[in-house]
């Protein structure tokens, strides 16, 4: 794994080389000579896409959040190396700060501009109860008399002075530099300075639009731009919104939770908004200050004269505790099985743990004795944190991102250039008779054309079928749109209630019915349930999808046939079913890639379903209230209350759905271009290979006239030698970004081994428990012979368990055992699920058993139900008997065969990664992780002697 600076270094070093291989090209656009020129400027053409396209983020955004109290500000200063935050008991977070690096530290202090400050005075003198209006609030609140500690008059603040100190017309900024000469003083003295613009305790940092400070820190080097937010339950709700919205757009989050303590609900709101935006792929939970919790923990073991555990199985607990805790989020929303909440819930089970403490971590490097040790070479979790945030920007970040983009388009469009030119060299050296030739090409043009008429008048009917399908979707859709409804009104009950009970005097004041962090409180109880709507269509994609594969298939046989027939030979080489292939690759990737991000962007949107004139109509409406006096206020405020709360569900019911028929629709429609397109595609690549063919036709007549074939071989030889090292450059970008151990070798995929290879089988004894017996174990001590290696890149997609388990070896067995440990969450069920029912298609076996160990307490009716369905349905659609059983001291995974062969699963068959759109549907478009499965025999086995002369 690179480090994010080297990683980005690379992705400029590529780009820039990407930009003279095109200027190359552009300069050759004009060479007539066999028509090359032409191809160049084609992929010129391509390249210039690419890198118009691929916009590098300037830094790696990362943000440090949690609850008061936490000890983010101390978790911030050791990320640091040095004490630049306050570190006191009171909140001292009030403002945004973002570190970034630089030559020496110096904080920048942004203050409000007047316009902006003049405006939020407006809004607070027409809605003081405005969200963006409570700045305003609190800088008034500051006005009011106050009480020392001792209980003293304090002095007033001059909130008139300090408005014309800090508040400037197009804004002002004040500098606060670290002295020269370092030092816990200076450091202390900076801090100083700095609180009077971050506490809470003065009213300054209402002035405070954000607080940016540089400093040399080793992982702000790495282009981390570190953001220090203040505390998910603060009391001033304008602080919370501060933090909501420096995560929209984070590469990474830092989610800090006290050791010891419970998860709350302002963590489970965090966590539902992350995993309804699809950034919890970026989260890494931080539980911070492990030394006092242990201490408590000594503490209570010696006064009941126990023995304590040690530290690391008290992590190790505490571990097992957060992780269920955070697989019980969406517990709250239902505990159904639908396939939305299935994908939520493999999700969860990604995210990362990290286990620190600042203080010990401050004590380990200033050389002091440290009393325990979170680990030996890192006792306060720190650097382990530091690596594992560095790794997840590698491969997860923005930048990852443009990096695993630019090298694959550009490598492709590279490749695809040198093929073209090779396959004009080959024309030229073959074609003897272009009368002949052109002859051939023209009656291929004509047979394949009504090949794709036909193809185009079926996927145009698979087109209307899918339309008429969503357009039937819609029609059920109501119902579930009003289910939705429903539990959207549930989270009105808690306002309704807390109004309800408010003093008349509040009441009239205007103090109630505003219903604060309603949207997204409605949109993180609901997105599942939209996600099942958005599924429902992608589903019926993924039927067309499955359709457009069949009938490219036939298409690609029939150009296949016609190219035979016509004995087009080496002599014209173009492969319409290799152009046909990569056409679909790229439109299902590009799909699936488009969808995904269409999925989420409804998800973003759901908090966002209020319109300007529905909440005009509830001010209206909350109005009345103030304007009842007299006799009987209570009892007649109490029912315009709940008056105004009826009125306000109907109001909302209607806005969210329309806002999801609106959403459905936009999709539905997203949906419809997509398939439109797809034909369109394939053929444009393939009236490409033919005009390539054309021209190269003409190339060779020339070539044998004019006596251009040596000059063509030299040019595109001269080409090859320029696209060489800017191909191994975006091979090596690429493998710069998966998730890779530093060091470890990168293997191509679907290796074949060599004789030497067919020896390497290592011996891994099975459970004692096991009958010796029994044929399996037989096999697993008899197979040593490898006859497959497949080696999944992290990230990869084209893997599904067709590819792996090849039917070839498959078909002739009787028996079956499959052994994995971890067949429990429900992704692993799926995954079981779906390999069972390709093993039964092909190769209809009598038995499978399954070997797995004891599944947690809370998953273990899901496990049963799931396979006693499986069960069922293999036995009677395949006559096929499955049994489990239930082992401890499972480790390695198998999948074994009665006649012989024996599939070594390196991580079992949990190889794909949280899938999303049309991915969710389509195995083959899953992106896998990093793994190898090897494939054995014993020996003199058939499969040995097809592997040493295939």
């Amino acid at each position: 794994m690179k480090s994010p600076k080297r990683l980005r270094s690379d992705i400029q070093t590529l780009t820039m080389h990407l930009g003279q291989v095109r200027d190359a090209l552009v300069r050759r656009s004009t060479e007539p000579l066999a028509q090359i020129g032409k191809e160049c400027q084609r992929a010129s053409e391509a390249l210039g896409e690419i890198l118009k396209t691929q916009n590098l983020p300037e830094d790696y955004k990362v943000a440090v959040v949690g609850r008061f109290k936490a000890g983010k500000s101390s978790f911030v200063n050791e990320l640091l190396g040095a004490r630049l935050a306050g570190e006191d008991t009171s909140p001292e977070t009030a403002a945004i700060t973002t570190f970034k690096h630089g030559d020496r530290v110096k904080a920048t202090v942004h203050f409000v501009p007047k316009e902006t400050w003049v405006g939020l005075q407006k809004l607070y003198e027409d809605d003081p109860k405005h969200i963006d209006a409570h700045r305003v609030k609190m800088w008034k609140n500051f006005a009011k008399p106050r009480k020392t500690a001792d209980g003293q008059d304090a002095e007033p603040f001059d909130l008139k002075s300090l408005e014309a100190q800090f508040v400037k017309a197009g804004g002002f900024s004040l500098t606060v530099e670290l002295a020269a000469e370092g030092g816990k003083k200076a450091e202390s003295e900076f801090r100083s300075r700095l609180k009077e613009f971050t506490s809470g305790s003065k009213p300054h940092h209402c002035l405070v639009e954000k607080i940016e400070i540089t400093s040399p820190a080793e992982i702000l080097d790495q282009g981390v731009l570190l953001i220090d937010t203040p505390g998910l339950d603060d009391t001033e709700r304008f602080r919370v919104s501060l933090t909501e919205k420096a995560v929209e757009d984070v590469d990474a989050v830092l989610f800090l939770t006290k050791s010891g303590a419970a998860y709350g609900q302002s963590e489970k709101d965090f966590l539902l908004t992350l995993l309804r935006k699809g950034t919890v792929k970026q989260l890494i939970v931080v539980i911070t200050q492990v030394d006092h919790t242990y201490d408590q923990y000594v503490d209570a073991c010696l006064d009941e004269d126990e023995d304590p555990d040690s530290i690391s199985l008290r992590i190790e607990k505490e571990r097992a505790r957060i992780t269920a805790e955070i697989a019980a989020t969406l517990n709250d929303l239902g505990s159904d099985d639908s396939p939305a909440m299935r994908r939520y819930r493999e999700q969860l089970g990604e995210v990362g743990l990290a286990f620190t403490s600042a203080q010990m971590h401050r004590h380990w490097k200033a050389g002091r004795p440290v009393k325990y040790a979170i680990e030996d070479n890192d006792p306060g979790g720190v650097e382990s944190l530091k690596h594992q945030l560095l790794h997840l920007l590698s491969t997860e970040s923005r930048l990852a991102l443009a990096a695993q983009g630019i090298s694959v388009s550009a490598k492709g469009v590279l490749l695809d250039l040198q093929e073209v030119l090779h396959k004009k060299l080959l024309a030229i050296r073959g074609i003897k008779d272009q009368e002949v030739a052109e002859k051939k090409l023209d009656t291929f043009r004509v047979q394949f054309g009504e090949g794709c008429e036909r193809f185009k008048g079926a996927v145009e009917q698979q087109v209307e079928l899918l339309r008429d399908r969503l357009a039937q979707s819609s029609k059920q859709r109501e119902l579930f749109i009003e289910n939705i409804g429903l539990l959207a009104e549930q989270q009105l009950a808690a306002f309704e209630s807390d109004d309800v009970g408010r003093h008349w005097r509040t009441r009239r004041s205007g103090y109630w019915g505003y219903m604060r962090g309603l949207q997204q409180r409605v949109a993180n109880r609901i997105f599942p349930k939209v996600q099942e709507l958005l599924a429902e269509q992608t589903e019926l994609f993924a039927d067309f999808t499955h359709d457009f594969e069949v009938f490219l298939g036939r298409l690609s046989a029939d150009g296949a046939a016609i190219s035979a027939e016509l004995e087009l030979g080496a002599a014209m080489p173009f492969d319409v079913t290799a152009k046909l292939k990569e056409s679909l690759e790229r439109s299902i990737e590009r799909a699936n890639e488009l969808i995904a991000n269409e999925e989420l962007q409804v998800m973003s949107l759901l908090d966002d379903f209020v319109t300007d004139e529905v909440s005009e109509k509830i001010s209206e409406r909350r109005d009345r209230v103030s304007n009842i006096f007299g006799q009987g206020t209570t009892v007649a405020q109490s029912q315009e209350v709940r008056a105004f709360y009826r009125d306000v569900k109907a109001l909302l019911q209607e806005a969210l759905a329309n806002h999801l028929r609106a959403r459905c629709k936009a999709f539905g429609d997203f949906l419809m271009d997509e398939a439109a397109g797809a034909p369109r595609d394939a053929l444009n690549e393939v009236h490409t290979l033919l005009e390539q063919a054309a021209d190269n036709i003409r190339a060779a007549a020339a070539a044998v006239v004019v006596g251009q074939k040596d000059a063509a071989e030299s040019l595109t030889h001269s080409i090859d030698d320029e696209l060489k090292p800017v191909l191994l450059a975006c091979d090596t970008l690429f493998e710069a970004t998966q998730d890779i151990e530093s060091g470890a070798p990168v293997v191509a995929p679907e290796l074949q081994p060599s004789a030497a290879q067919t020896d390497e089988r290592q011996r891994v004894n099975l459970p004692d428990e096991l009958d010796s017996n029994a044929w399996f174990v037989e096999l697993q001590q008899s197979a040593t012979n490898i006859v497959r290696r497949h080696r999944l890149r992290d990230g990869e997609i084209g893997w599904p368990f067709e590819r792996v388990f090849e039917a070839g070896l498959l078909k002739g067995c009787n028996k079956v055992v499959i052994i994995d440990p971890y067949l429990a969450a429900h992704h692993q069920i799926r995954n079981l699920n779906e390999l069972l029912l390709l093993i039964a298609e092909v190769a209809r076996p009598k038995e499978i058993a399954i070997l797995t160990a004891f599944a947690p307490p809370e998953s273990v009716g899901h496990q049963d139900r799931a396979l006693d369905n499986t069960a069922t349905d293999l036995f009677k659609n395949f006559g096929v008997t499955l049994t489990i059983e239930r082992q401890t001291g499972l480790h390695d995974r198998y999948v074994m065969f009665d006649h012989g062969v024996l599939f070594k699963l390196g991580r079992g068959l949990d190889i794909y990664k949280p899938a999303t759109g049309l991915a969710a549907h389509r195995p083959a478009s899953r992106r896998v992780r990093q793994t190898e499965i090897d494939v054995f025999v014993p020996d003199q086995h058939a499969l040995l002697e097809k592997s040493k002369n295939p």
